[in-house]
Parts: structure tokens; C-alpha cells; sequence
């Protein structure tokens, strides 16, 4: 075999091993299973790392390797809020109270928004019901555009973020961080249908 061919035979081996797939931590992958969602990442971003902080947890986050722009996904089951309602709807006595789990999605996202921004109320934005179920197979979803705190947000000064709920589902929550509006909407493209939920 000639030179030229084992260098090209070399090159072609080391490019088909060295790009392997990103894998996904634990933490978020549970999660993902028990929201009955899926999760593909956009090519154009990488693995950020997570900032601990009191505002807000999260389980993964991405960035461009070449902006100051990060997307963090937060997701929260609701099979543990099933069982215990279940559970309580057995042995209810009258009087009690016993809060349906799929009732509470709109208070937990006015909380997520108070808490990220330090208390900035902003009014959410729903998305048209059929476009949430074809995009994310979601019941409801919504929006917001406000200032992050520093805590949560660290160097950027912009945060939108998309709710989206999935009757007994669960919740997930998107957050788009940038420290600058320009471009923000074309940056946030690539990502924005990286996490929906199965069919069930």
C-alpha cells in the first residue's frame, strides 16, 4: 500500500474515532425517563458546567464555543406528586384537602421566574395550544424575558426562559442566558426544540 493511501486510510480512522457522542450526566437522564421526555443536543453547542446556586437547580447545561450564550435545562417529574395523591385520595376524610399534581404548573413557573430574577414579576407569554403539542408533545407551555439575578445568571445579563407541562408528566424548564440582546433570538434557535416530551 502506498504512502498516500495510509495517510488517507490514518485520517479517515482518526476522524470516525475521535468525534464520540456526548454522554449525558446520570442526574439528567433519570430524570428525562421519568418525565417520559427526550432530550437531543444541538450540534452547535457543548457541555457547560453547572453553576451551583440557590436561585434555581438545573441538571445540564450547553454553550456556544465561541459566545457568551448557555442554555440550562431544569426537569421535574411529577410521578413522586402521582403516588402521593393517589395514596391520599384512598384514605381522604372529609375535609381534606388533596391538590391535583397537574394544577400546579402555573404557580411553579411564576415561582421559578421570582426566584431567578429576585423578584422581577413578568407576565408570561402562553404558547398557542396545538403548537405546543406538534413542537414539544407538551399540555401547556409559556414564556419569559427578564433580568437573571446575579447568583443565577453570574456574567449574563438576559435570561428567557420556556416552561413547558405535560399532564402526569412533569415539568421542565429551558433557560436561554445571554450577556447581550443582539442575536438572541437567531443563538437560541439550534436548541429550541432539544428537549420535548415522548409520546405517551
Amino acid at each position: 500500500m502506498s504512502f498516500v493511501k495510509i495517510a488517507i486510510v490514518s485520517l479517515i480512522i482518526f476522524l470516525l474515532t475521535s468525534f464520540t457522542p456526548v454522554s449525558l450526566p446520570k442526574a439528567f437522564t433519570d430524570l428525562l425517563s421519568r418525565a417520559d421526555m427526550m432530550f437531543e443536543a444541538p450540534d452547535s453547542l457543548l457541555p457547560a458546567k453547572i453553576i451551583e446556586n440557590k436561585s434555581m437547580t438545573y441538571e445540564y447545561a450547553i454553550k456556544y464555543p465561541d459566545k457568551n450564550f448557555e442554555v440550562r435545562y431544569a426537569v421535574r417529574p411529577s410521578d413522586h406528586l402521582w403516588k402521593e395523591f393517589e395514596l391520599a385520595e384512598k384514605t381522604r376524610k372529609k375535609g381534606d384537602i388533596n391538590t391535583n399534581p397537574d394544577s400546579a404548573y402555573l404557580s411553579l413557573f411564576q415561582t421559578v421566574i421570582l426566584n431567578c430574577s429576585g423578584g422581577e414579576f413578568r407576565e408570561i407569554t402562553a404558547f398557542e395550544k396545538a403548537a405546543v403539542k406538534s413542537e414539544f408533545n407538551a399540555d401547556w407551555g409559556g414564556t419569559v424575558f427578564f433580568h437573571p439575578r446575579k447568583e443565577f445568571g453570574q456574567q449574563y445579563k438576559y435570561c428567557m426562559v420556556v416552561a413547558l407541562h405535560k399532564s402526569r408528566a412533569g415539568d421542565a424548564f429551558i433557560f436561554y442566558l445571554s450577556d447581550t440582546r443582539d442575536n438572541f433570538n437567531d443563538l437560541v434557535l439550534p436548541a429550541f426544540h432539544s428537549l420535548r416530551f415522548n409520546n405517551l
